[in-house]
C-alpha cells in the first residue's frame, strides 16, 4: 500500500456522502482509500489479484477480504466469512461486508468489530488504518489497564464527536470536562469513593437501551453531585454522594448521545479503574481528546524513571539521608515529618501533572516509613495522621484541559495513597467531599509571577520541577518570541535561545538568596555551543550554581516511534560549600563542582574567539558564490563545456562543500582571477553567466551583495588560497564518532558549507580529526538539530592544545597520513559509509586510534578513559591558557 495522509483517506470516502453507490464497489473503494494504488485496485477488479472463492466478493493476500450483502444477511455474512478457512488461509486483515448502506467489518487480530453508515464512514474510519499498513500501538511495558482504558475513551470521544457539532473553545472545553467526569466516576465506583459499581450499574438501569435520555441522566447525575444539601432529588440520582472540590461545580452541555456511546460507556465501567496509574492518567486522558497523539501512546508523558532522576537528586535522596539520621530517634522522626510538611514543590510547567504526582506519592511513601519507623522505635501503636497535603502542591500551566487533568490526577493520586495509608496503619480518611487543591493555575509561566503561584520566604524550602517546552529559535510561533522577549529580554542575544530558557532564567530569578532549588529536564542544547554563554553566565552571575547534572542521555519511553530527542536533567541552587553530584549514564561522580558544560570544572564559559588560543594556523569560512547557480557547475555541465570549449578547462575547478566531501559528489565552479576577466569574457558563455549574475546581484536587497555586482566573475566571498588545504565540514552527523576531516590540494575550492585550513600541515589535520578535539566539537560546538555543528570561532579558536616538540609533531604527522592512506584502500567508499560506526573499517578504526592515542599523549602521560576525563583536562587547560593571554 502507497503512504496516504489522514485528509486524503477522508477526502475519498467523503464522497460516499454524497455519491451513494453499489454494494459492490465499497469493497475497492475501500482498498483505493488507504493507499492502494488505482493499477493495484483495477488488477483486483479484473481477477488478476482477487483471490475471492464467492461472487460479488474480493480476497486480496494479507489485506481485505469483502463481501457484498443483502441488509438481512449482512452479520450472517460476516460470521461465515469468519468462519471460511480457504478465506482465512490468505489471512486478510480485514473482513468487511455491506448492503451499500451499513459496513460492518471485523479486525481478526485485534478481534474488534466495527459498524457504520457508509455515508458517515468519512468521519469514523481508523478502525480502517491496517489496510493502509499502520497497526494499533502497543505499550511494551504500560499497565494493560491504562492502554485499555485509553483506547476505550478514545472510541467514546470519537462517537459523541461524530453526532454533535463540537466547534467552538467553549464546546471543546465542555466535553473535555464531561470526559474527565466519566474517568473520575470510574475511578470513584472501583476504589472506593462511591458504592462499587455504582455508576456503571446506575447507567444500565435507569436509561433507555438506545441512549434517548443518557444525555440527561448523566447532567442530573453531575449536577447532584454538586449539591451539599438535597431537596426533592430523585433517587435515582440522591444516591450519588456529594464531590464538591470544583470537579462538578461547573454546569456544562452535555452531548447528545444514542445507541453506541452508551454500550461504549458500560464497556468502561466493565475495566478495572483501580489498576489506572495517575501518574500517566492525564497524558491518557490526553491521547483520548488528541487523536493526533494516539498513534503514540506512551510518548507523551514522562515517565517515572525519568522523573526519578530529576527528584532524586533534587530533594529525595536528601530525605532518605535524613531519614536513616533520624531512624533511632522518636523526636528526629517527628521533625523530620514536619519539616516535610512545610515543603512545598512547584512544576511552572506542569502539563497533566506527572512531576507532581510522582512526587506526592514518593513522599506519601516515605511519610509511611517514617510512621512504621516511630512506631518500631516507641514500641506503640502510635495513631498517626497525613503530614503531607495537596496544598503544598503547586503548578502552572497553560493549556485549559490539562490544567483541570492535573487537578483530577492529584486527587486521585492522593485517594490511592490514602487507601494504602489506611490499609498499613487502620487509619479511615474520608474520601469526599474532595478538597480543592486550589495551587495549580491555568495561565502562561513566562507572563505570570511565579511568586503570586507559589509565594515563598527566604527560609522556606521550595523545589522546582518539571519538563518545559524545548522549542529552538526557530520553532517558536509568535506569542512564544514575545514570551521570550518579556522574560529574557534583558540578556544578550535572547532571541537565539531555546524556549526553555525562559524557565530556566525564570527559576534563577525565584531561587536566588532563597532555600530554593530547581531542576528541569531538557534538550542538551542549553549546555551547548553559542547558548551557554547567553544562558548561563546571567544564571551564575545570581550567585547559583549547577549542583547536580545527568549528562546527554536519549529520552526513552514505551511509544513505538520514540521521539529523537537527547536530554539532560540540569538542579540549580544558590552556592554552597558542598560536593556536587554528576551523573553519567549509570554512574554517579562527586565533584566539587559542575560546568554549564555538566562536565567537572568551575563556572566557565567558552565563548566565541576571533584568534585561535593555541599556536595553530587561522581557520577560515569557505568560499561564498551568492551568483544563483552562474558560477557553479555539475560534473555534466563541466564536461560539456570543456568539450565543446577546451580553453575554457583553466578556468574551471573543483567545488567541494560537506556534503560533496563526506558523499563522494562532485560540483565544479568557474574561478576568474582578475588578471584573467577581459579574457575570460571574450568567451560568450562565460559572458552570458557573468552578466546573470551581475543582474542578480544588483537586484538583491542586501547592500553587501549588491556591492559585489562589479565583479560578477569573482566570489561574494573568498578565502581561497591556491595552497594544499584542510577542510572542515559544518555539519555532520551526530552518530559518527569522529567528524570526517580532509586534506585536500591546492586546486580544489572549499565552498562555504565547511570551513578550511590554508597552508595545511599534516600535525594539525591530525589534531582535528582526534578524539581530544571531537571531545571538545561535540561539548562546546552546539548542534543543529542533533548534528554535529562547527564553527571556527567556537570549536577551533577556542581549543586548547599545548605547545609541542617538532618531534611530536612527526609522530602526529606519521600517524595521520596512516589515516589518510588507509581511507585510499577503501576509495570504493564514500566518507559517509566509512565514516559509518556499524560500518567502519576495522583498519581504519585502528589507525584512528594509534592517531588518538599520540596526541591525547600531548595532554599527560595517562591514557584518557572516557570523554569526561577528557574534557575535564581540556577545560583546566583552557581555563589556564585564558587566563594566560
Amino acid at each position: 500500500m502507497a503512504s496516504i495522509s489522514y485528509k486524503e483517506i477522508e477526502e475519498k470516502l467523503k464522497k460516499l456522502k454524497d455519491n451513494p453507490t453499489s454494494a459492490n464497489e465499497i469493497g475497492y473503494i475501500l482498498l483505493d482509500a488507504f493507499g492502494m494504488t488505482k493499477t493495484s485496485v483495477e488488477r483486483v477488479r479484473s481477477g488478476k489479484m482477487n483471490l475471492a472463492h464467492y461472487e460479488d466478493g474480493i480476497l486480496v493476500k494479507k489485506q481485505l477480504a469483502y463481501r457484498a450483502a443483502t441488509s438481512q444477511k449482512l452479520s450472517d455474512t460476516l460470521e461465515e466469512m469468519k468462519a471460511d478457512s480457504k478465506l482465512l488461509k490468505q489471512s486478510p486483515r480485514m473482513l468487511a461486508v455491506s448492503d451499500g448502506t451499513t459496513l460492518l467489518a471485523y479486525d481478526p487480530k485485534e478481534n474488534e468489530t466495527y459498524e457504520n453508515k457508509v455515508a458517515k464512514l468519512w468521519l469514523d474510519f481508523q478502525f480502517f488504518y491496517p489496510l493502509a499498513g499502520v497497526e494499533k500501538y502497543r505499550g511494551v511495558s504500560e499497565n494493560p489497564a491504562d492502554v485499555k482504558a485509553a483506547e476505550k475513551m478514545a472510541k467514546l470521544y470519537d462517537e459523541i464527536r461524530r453526532f454533535n457539532d463540537i466547534a467552538s473553545g467553549e464546546q471543546v472545553h465542555d466535553l473535555n470536562i464531561f470526559m474527565t467526569r466519566l474517568l473520575f466516576c470510574y475511578f470513584a465506583e472501583d476504589t472506593g469513593i462511591f458504592e462499587t459499581n455504582l455508576f456503571t450499574s446506575s447507567v444500565k438501569r435507569f436509561t433507555h437501551d438506545d441512549g434517548s435520555d443518557l444525555s440527561d441522566y448523566l447532567d442530573g447525575c453531575f449536577n447532584v453531585m454538586d449539591q451539599d444539601i438535597r431537596v426533592g432529588v430523585p433517587s435515582a440520582l440522591a444516591q450519588f454522594p456529594y464531590v464538591n472540590g470544583g470537579l462538578f461545580r461547573k454546569r456544562i452541555a452535555i452531548p447528545k448521545m444514542g445507541y453506541r456511546a452508551r454500550n461504549i460507556i458500560l464497556e468502561c465501567g466493565e475495566l478495572s479503574w483501580s489498576e489506572i496509574n495517575p501518574d500517566i492518567f492525564g497524558s491518557m486522558i490526553q491521547a483520548v481528546v488528541s487523536p493526533d497523539m494516539r498513534a503514540g501512546l506512551g510518548m507523551h508523558y514522562t515517565s517515572v524513571p525519568n522523573i526519578m532522576k530529576l527528584i532524586g537528586p533534587l530533594f529525595l535522596n536528601d530525605l532518605e539521608e535524613a531519614f536513616q539520621v533520624a531512624k533511632d530517634s522518636e523526636k528526629k522522626l517527628k521533625a523530620l515529618l514536619l519539616r516535610i510538611s512545610k515543603m512545598k514543590f512547584f512544576d511552572p510547567a506542569c502539563g497533566s501533572g506527572n512531576f507532581l504526582i510522582i512526587a506526592y506519592k514518593e513522599l506519601r511513601n516515605l511519610e509511611i516509613r517514617i510512621w512504621k519507623q516511630i512506631r518500631e522505635v516507641t514500641g506503640q501503636a502510635i495513631i498517626p495522621f497525613v503530614n503531607i497535603q495537596l496544598h503544598q502542591f503547586y503548578g502552572i500551566e497553560l493549556d485549559d484541559f490539562c490544567h483541570e487533568t492535573a487537578i483530577l490526577s492529584l486527587w486521585l493520586a492522593e485517594h490511592q495513597m490514602n487507601n494504602l495509608f489506611r490499609k498499613e496503619f487502620d487509619v479511615k480518611i474520608q474520601a469526599l467531599p474532595l478538597r480543592p487543591s486550589g495551587n495549580i493555575v491555568c495561565a502562561n509561566a513566562c507572563r505570570i509571577d511565579w511568586e503570586d503561584v507559589c509565594p515563598h520566604t527566604k527560609d522556606e524550602e521550595v523545589f522546582i520541577m518539571g519538563n518545559p517546552p524545548y522549542l529552538g529559535s526557530s520553532m517558536q510561533n509568535e506569542e512564544q518570541k514575545i514570551d521570550k522577549e518579556i522574560v529574557l529580554g534583558n540578556l544578550n542575544s535572547y532571541k537565539d535561545l531555546d524556549y526553555i530558557a525562559c524557565w530556566f532564567y525564570k527559576g534563577a530569578l525565584f531561587t536566588k538568596g532563597t532555600n530554593s532549588r530547581y531542576a528541569f529536564v531538557s534538550t542538551n542544547s542549553i549546555c551547548q555551543g553559542e547558548q551557554v554563554a547567553m544562558l548561563w553566565e546571567p544564571i551564575f552571575e545570581l550567585n547559583l550554581e549547577i549542583f547536580f547534572a545527568h549528562t546527554s542521555f536519549k529520552w526513552t519511553n514505551n511509544a513505538r516511534s520514540q521521539a529523537a530527542v537527547i536530554c539532560v536533567i540540569v538542579g540549580v541552587q544558590n552556592q554552597k560549600e558542598s560536593m556536587k553530584d554528576l551523573y553519567i549514564g549509570e554512574i554517579k561522580r562527586s565533584v566539587k563542582g559542575i560546568s554549564c558544560y555538566l562536565s567537572e570544572g568551575t563556572n566557565l564559559v567558552v565563548k566565541k574567539k576571533g584568534k585561535a588560543i593555541s599556536q595553530i594556523p587561522r581557520m577560515m569560512y569557505g568560499n561564498k558564490a551568492t551568483d544563483d547557480g552562474n558560477l557553479i557547475l555539475s560534473g555534466d555541465e563541466k564536461d560539456r563545456l570543456v568539450t565543446t570549449l577546451p580553453e575554457i578547462k583553466k578556468y574551471i575547478r573543483k567545488f567541494i562543500g560537506s556534503q560533496e566531501f563526506i558523499r563522494g559528489e562532485e560540483r565544479w565552479c568557474i574561478y576568474i582571477k582578475d588578471d584573467q576577466y577581459n579574457e575570460a569574457k571574450q568567451i560568450e558563455v562565460l559572458n552570458v553567466r557573468f552578466e546573470r549574475t551581475r543582474k542578480f546581484r544588483s537586484e538583491s536587497t542586501e547592500k553587501a551583495t549588491r556591492n559585489t555586482s562589479i565583479t560578477p566573475y569573482k566570489f561574494f566571498f573568498s578565502s581561497y588560497n591556491e595552497t594544499n588545504s584542510i577542510i572542515i565540514p559544518r555539519h555532520s552527523s551526530e552518530n559518527r564518532e569522529y567528524i570526517p576531516i580532509g586534506f585536500i590540494d591546492a586546486n580544489t575550492i572549499i565552498a562555504d558549507s565547511a570551513n578550511a585550513v590554508y597552508n595545511a600541515q599534516m600535525w594539525i589535520f591530525g589534531i582535528l580529526t582526534s578524539k581530544m578535539h571531537m571531545a571538545w566539537v561535540k561539548t562546546v560546538g552546539g548542534r543543529l538539530k542533533t548534528d554535529y555543528r562547527y564553527s571556527a570561532q567556537l570549536c577551533y579558536n577556542t581549543f586548547p592544545f599545548p605547545e609541542i616538540s617538532e618531534e611530536k609533531k612527526k609522530e602526529i604527522e606519521e600517524a595521520a597520513e596512516e589515516v589518510l592512506c588507509v581511507r585510499a584502500e577503501h576509495s570504493e567508499k564514500t566518507l559517509a559509509e566509512m565514516y559509518d560506526p556499524d560500518k567502519m573499517p576495522a583498519d581504519l578504526r585502528a589507525a584512528h586510534h594509534n592517531l588518538d592515542l599520540i596526541v591525547e599523549s600531548c595532554y599527560r602521560k595517562e591514557l584518557f578513559t572516557s570523554d569526561e576525563e577528557r574534557l575535564e583536562h581540556l577545560f583546566k587547560l583552557y581555563e589556564k591558557m585564558t587566563q594566560k593571554s
